[in-house]
């Protein structure tokens, strides 16, 4: 028997993507995800709501380990933990506040 979407963790829900994706999601060290690294989960995995991926990628995104990457010039990483852009000035002022 699975969960319900809306009774899954964002834990849970971290740990699936981790398991997939470990050079991209490690909470331990995280990098600054590809912006629009949402579509590319989408079209590899189908298991997924899109509210699932949304809140997954929100709780990533707001932990104060990643926030705290987000700085000028540090280099974004695609699902396989390769290079895919930089963070911009914006970006890290952004994160700061």
């Amino acid at each position: 028997m699975t969960i319900p979407s809306r009774e899954k963790s964002p834990a849970q829900l971290f740990r699936h993507l981790s398991a997939k994706w470990p050079a991209a999601f490690n909470p331990k060290a995280p990098k600054p995800l590809r912006i629009g690294i949402h579509h590319d989960i989408r079209v590899l995995d189908g298991e997924l709501s899109d509210d699932e991926l949304r809140r997954v990628l929100r709780a990533y995104t707001s932990m104060p380990r990643y926030l705290a990457r987000l700085n000028s010039g540090a280099v974004r990483v695609d699902l396989d933990g390769e290079p895919a852009g930089e963070v911009s000035d914006a970006e890290a002022a952004s994160a700061k506040a």
